[in-house]
């Protein structure tokens, strides 16, 4: 069974079973489960390819990705903003490899890369998708590029760039584990926890191969 049948699968037995306190657990482990089969996908992806281009070498103080369907601007920006020279064309899927430019802003070097244009399914694998959006991890920015006849393309993106374990926008929570040689899981709070009960913690944690750390939650 390939990664993404293991994933399809344990995502069907999650909408087949009813959340309530009693299953709470149990669905706290195949969403772990989830995450952990799609960082092993990703990892696959970005260190697994031989296409050309998916490999990048990351150079001044900071990067950022251009990151949207084909054919948006996405190479036009990337001229007007670098001195990269990056093909534009009147057609869909005119960027074929990542092309790197490198921005100058207040004595800052800032390296922008203009990736392939991504589709609906891009998280799956459609269109190399995968290897596309791991570079998109790997920056320190994503800017999104929009057709202003279709702003709807906006949910998609961020659905396909939710899939690989990427959350614009958003805080990532105040968890700290620190490995120990014995003794167990260990959880410790500073918030009350809503979401999640120790036993779920645990299960969570032990999925990652982890089962001794000192756990502390300052974010529920």
């Amino acid at each position: 069974m390939s990664i993404e049948e293991k994933i399809k699968a344990i995502e069907e037995e999650i909408q087949k079973t009813p959340y309530n306190k009693a299953t709470s657990h149990h669905i706290g482990k195949l969403k772990a489960k989830i995450s952990k089969l799609k960082e092993e996908q990703i990892k696959r992806s970005s260190g697994g390819s031989k296409g050309e281009g998916f490999h990048i070498k990351k150079s001044g103080d900071a990067t950022a990705v251009l990151v949207g369907f084909p054919s948006v601007g996405k190479s036009t920006l990337l001229n007007e903003l670098t001195n990269a020279e990056s093909k534009v064309g009147a057609y869909q899927f005119t960027t074929l490899e990542i092309i790197p430019g490198v921005m100058e802003y207040n004595n800052a070097q800032i390296q922008i890369f203009d990736i392939p244009g991504i589709i609906t399914g891009a998280a799956g694998g459609k269109g190399r998708g995968k290897e596309i959006l791991s570079v998109a991890r790997t920056a320190d920015l994503i800017i999104v590029v929009l057709d202003t006849l279709n702003p709807q393309h906006l949910n998609v993106i961020l659905k396909e760039l939710d899939n690989v374990g990427v959350r614009p926008n958003q805080t990532k929570p105040d968890v700290k584990i620190k490995k120990t040689r014995k003794g167990g899981v260990n959880v410790s709070t500073t918030v009350p926890l809503t979401y999640l009960d120790e036993k779920t913690i645990r299960s969570i944690i032990n999925e990652y191969g982890i089962h001794n750390a000192d756990v502390l939650f300052r974010d529920d």
